[in-house]
Parts: structure tokens; sequence; C-alpha cells
């Protein structure tokens, strides 16, 4: 059994079956095949457990990596009952809560991030993928996802590192076959419609049908509530094209995320901050969560079909909690989600060229299949050279400035145990005080160049991470129409249905298209303007440095 049973508080010893590396920069913890792991926390949510490993180091690991160190087949049988128990009460309890209506503030009242899932799971070894049968709403987070997980790794014993957003799954749920071959007609609400339209031969963008406006996060700050038993970060978000301000917490941003997937099948939805475990009430933290918070608003407010969503809208300007509520329950009851939600993307009539479609398409896989590990290595090493700028480069440049101040504190005693004053003790003091205030300089410049590249590239590195699964929605479509233009040949499907399915295949093409050409404009525009503000930074850095030497260097004439 995995080490994902009913909540329990007790520490557990597992093994590790396998090795898995963890993502740098995160709290995933490495670990190695057949190493001794002591577990914390095995309700985290998602497959993942909390513990450390003989060497103390602590982080989050997969739970279908690791088992008990003692398993029997009575134990095995004894958790799977306390977890189908649990998951039954889970899912009574959060049925009471929403006919109750306190759904939304009592569930996750104290801003706990485990049970959520991660904007990102790094790859590991190739092992082939597991999924449950069952599926969970937003509000059955923590331990119903935890033990679903284990049902299906207890049922089939193949690990697998869990991972959110398998769009393609989900597709497949909602309905894109339906949406290919219904006759049935869906009305879509004039302010669902979404436009395409061509911009030259064979390219296609989004139709831009409002004017843009951008959305400020500020002024984060630590609340609570129930005589101070819950605590919570609350954000500031100001749109402006209203500059009325409303308060949302990040578990609000994480609601919103899985609105934006559901109802996006065909949209790649930037990522939010990663989830933390700990310190997420220290200042460093929060503010640069709010910075991560920035990028993600920002790349929602570009975008031509998300800045627009109503549900979007609804997050960034409703302030009253009955309005809040009611929005948000209707956003949950929504029908136009996955591959219905083509139904209300406009464009003409006129047929594509399959061929040359196809090939265009296989072209941006292999651009999207090569750009993904570099971008992550790219935010890998900016994330690596941020740490080392505030710990490795501060130490070192402080090293050298402690040799220079030593050397002026030596030469001003004489042989004779006289002070010798002088110019020459003074600037090598001076020296060493400038190397010192370099090595502060280290520590305190990722904030200016380092960490905003590498939030910028976070956001980056989800998008190129979920186009796979967009390109293969319309890889499906394009077998699908395939096989049916083997049974029109047939006679064992009518020629009218095969031109309606082709209709609704280009429909799916061209929004693959419009959405690749916004992705090359955030390319050509915001990813260019992020690198040149990163070397004016450089710039402004390594000219302090200049002066500080130059200083240094005058103390001695």
């Amino acid at each position: 059994m995995t080490c994902i049973m009913a909540r329990s508080s007790s520490v557990q010893q597992v093994r590790a079956l396998y090795d898995f590396s963890g993502e740098p920069g995160s709290a995933e913890l490495s670990i190695n095949a057949g190493e001794i792991l002591t577990v914390i926390r095995d309700n985290v949510g998602d497959g993942w457990c909390e513990g450390y490993n003989q060497s103390r180091q602590s982080g989050l690991f997969p739970a279908a990596y690791v088992s008990d160190i003692e398993e029997t087949s009575n134990s095995t049988t004894a958790a799977n009952a306390a977890n189908t128990a649990n998951t039954a009460a889970n899912q009574q309890s959060h049925q009471q809560t929403y006919a109750t209506g306190d759904y939304w503030d009592d569930d996750w009242d104290d801003d706990s991030e485990i049970g959520q899932t991660q904007a990102y799971v790094p790859p590991v070894q190739q092992q082939p993928s597991v999924q449950s049968t069952h599926t969970t709403s937003s509000a059955e987070y923590g331990d119903n996802l935890s033990m679903h997980t284990v049902h299906s790794v207890i049922d089939k014993a193949v690990p697998n590192v869990p991972k959110k957003n398998n769009k393609f799954s989900a597709l497949v749920k909602s309905g894109e076959e339906g949406f290919l071959l219904s006759s049935k007609l869906v009305i879509v609400p004039e302010l669902e419609k979404v436009y395409i339209e061509e911009v030259e031969s064979g390219r296609f963008a989004w139709a831009s049908t409002s004017e843009s406006y951008s959305c400020v996060v500020t002024s984060p700050k630590k609340e609570s509530k129930l005589k101070g038993l819950k605590s919570f970060i609350v954000y500031q978000l100001t749109p402006t094209f209203n500059n009325i301000q409303v308060s949302r917490r990040y578990k609000h941003f994480d609601w919103l995320h899985e609105r934006l997937e559901e109802k996006f099948c065909f949209i790649p939805i930037p990522p939010l901050p990663d989830k933390q475990i700990s310190g997420r009430y220290e200042e460093q933290f929060i503010e640069h969560r709010r910075t991560q918070l920035q990028e993600f608003v920002d790349y929602v407010c570009r975008h031509p079909v998300l800045s627009r969503s109503r549900v979007w809208q609804h997050f960034i300007t409703c302030t009253d909690e009955k309005r809040w509520k009611a929005g948000k329950r209707q956003a949950e009851k929504d029908e136009l989600l996955g591959a219905t939600y083509f139904h209300a993307v406009q464009c003409p009539d006129t047929p594509l060229d399959a061929i040359k479609i196809e090939f265009q398409t296989d072209a941006f896989a292999r651009f999207i299949q090569g750009l993904d590990p570099v971008v992550k290595n790219f935010m890998a090493t900016a994330t690596d050279q941020a740490k080392k700028h505030q710990v490795l480069y501060k130490r070192e440049f402080q090293k050298i400035g402690q040799c220079f101040t030593a050397l002026g504190q030596a030469l001003e005693v004489d042989d004779g145990g006289r002070l010798r004053g002088g110019r020459l003790n003074q600037a090598l003091k001076d020296t060493g005080e400038a190397y010192n205030e370099i090595g502060r300089l280290y520590e305190e410049q990722p904030k200016y160049d380092w960490e905003p590249l590498a939030d910028k590239f976070h956001i980056y590195r989800g998008i190129i991470s979920s186009f796979p699964d967009v390109v293969g929605i319309h890889k499906n479509a394009v077998q699908k129409r395939k096989d049916c233009e083997r049974l029109v040949s047939e006679h064992k499907m009518e020629a009218s249905q095969l031109r309606e399915l082709n209709h609704r295949t280009d429909i799916i093409a061209r929004a693959l298209g419009a959405e690749e050409s916004h992705f090359q404009t955030e390319r050509e525009i915001h990813i260019n303007q992020t690198i040149k503000n990163h070397l004016v930074e450089q710039i402004n850095f390594y000219q302090k440095i200049v002066n500080k030497l130059q200083e240094a260097l005058n103390s001695f004439e």
C-alpha cells in the first residue's frame, strides 16, 4: 500500500520504490530507490506525501513511489475500507455544506494549500500512466483525491507522479465526439461567443471585441477570522477599466484557475504560483507570490478570449458577497465547457486545406516539443542564479573583503608594536569595505533581474507544457474525420454528415491556429521586453560594481 491512507497525525516510515528527481527551487524532495523516508503528513493531496530522508532533508514526494516498510494484505484491506468510508463521508459533508450555502467560505478558510494541484509536475522516469476512474469537484481536494490515487495504484501497481490538467482526457469526457458528430443545435449567448478572423492566408487570430485593459495586484496583507484561529493573505486587484478594488485570496485564484481550465480546453491556461507547505506568511514569500500572481493576471488580461470571459470578469469586478457566491455557483454550473465551448467559436465557413493545416500543426507541435525542455532549463538556470547571488556570490565577495581589511589592519602595527597610520592602510580597509558592499549588491540584485525572469518563464513553462494537449485535440478531430471519410466511402455514413464534421474540424483547426498566433505575439512582444529589462538591470548592476571598485581605487591616490 502507499503512504496515503486515512488522515493520521502519526509518523510513518516508508521505503522508496523508484528514483524521483524534485524540481529545483520547489518544495519537492528528491528520493532514491531503496532509501527509508519518514512521512510527516500523508494527506497532502493529489498523490503527494510530505516527509524527510535520513539526512533530515524534507519536502514533497509522490506517494506512488513509496510503500510501507511493513506491508500486509490485511493492512491494505483496512486502509482501502477506511479510504472508502472517508471518501463517502467527505462527499456527504461536501453536499451538505454546498446545500447550506457555506461551501465557499468554510471549506478553505484556513487558506490551506495542501490537496491543491501543482501548476507543474516535473518529468520523471517514463512509466505507464495511471488514471483513476473517479473524478472530484474543487471542494473535494484533500483526502478524496489522495484516496482515488491510492486505489488506482493498488489496482495496477504502477507508479505515477500525479499531474493535473490532462486537457485531452477532460475533453473526451466533455464530448469532443459529440461536438463533431452531433446535429443538435446548441444555443450560445451572445456574450459567450468568440470570433476568429483570418489575418492572412492560412493564419488565424482571435478577434478583439473590446478595448484592452490591465489589472494590478497590490497590497497583500494577513487577515484572520474566528478570533485569529484561521489566517490568510488577501491581495487587492484593481482593473483599469473601472479602478474599483476587489480583495482575493490565493484559494480564489485557485478556484478561478480550475474554472478556466474546465471551460477553455483549447487555450493553455497560465499556471499559478507553485503551492507552498510552510512559510506562507513570511514577508519575502508573500511579495514574491504577489509578483507571480501579477504575471498570471497580466497574461489573462492580454488574452483576447480569457480577458472577456464571464468568470474572469466576475473574479476581478465583484465586490458584493452575495453576488460573488451567486456568480461562483453559476460558473460551476456552466454547460459551455470543454469541447462544448467550440459551439461558441464563430469563424468563416470557408473550407480549409486539410493537408496544409495538418502540416502546419505538425510543425508547430515539433516547435513546442523542442521549446519545452529549453524553457524549463532556462527557468531552472534563472532560479539557480538567484540563489547563488543571494548566498554563494555574496559570501565569496565578503571573503575577499575580509582579506583586504585584515591586510590593512596588519599593516597598522610595525615590528616594534607601534601603530602606524597612513593612507595605504585606510585604502586597504576601503577596498575591503568595497568588496563587502559588492557582496550586498549580489544579495539584493536577483529581485531586479533573475527573479522577474524566472517568474515570466514560470508562466511560459506552464503554457508550453499545455500545448501538446491542445494540439492533441486537433489531431483527434483529424483522425475522426479520416474515419468518417472511410465510412462514407463504404456507404455507411451520409456525405452531408461528413461535410458538417469537416466544418467543425475546421473550427478546431482555426481555434488552434488563433491560439498559436497569440502565443507567437506573446513571444515577439512580451518575452522580448522581459529579456531587454533583464539586460538593463544587469548593466545597472555591474555598473554599480564598477563604481564601488572605482571608489576603492581612488582611495589609493
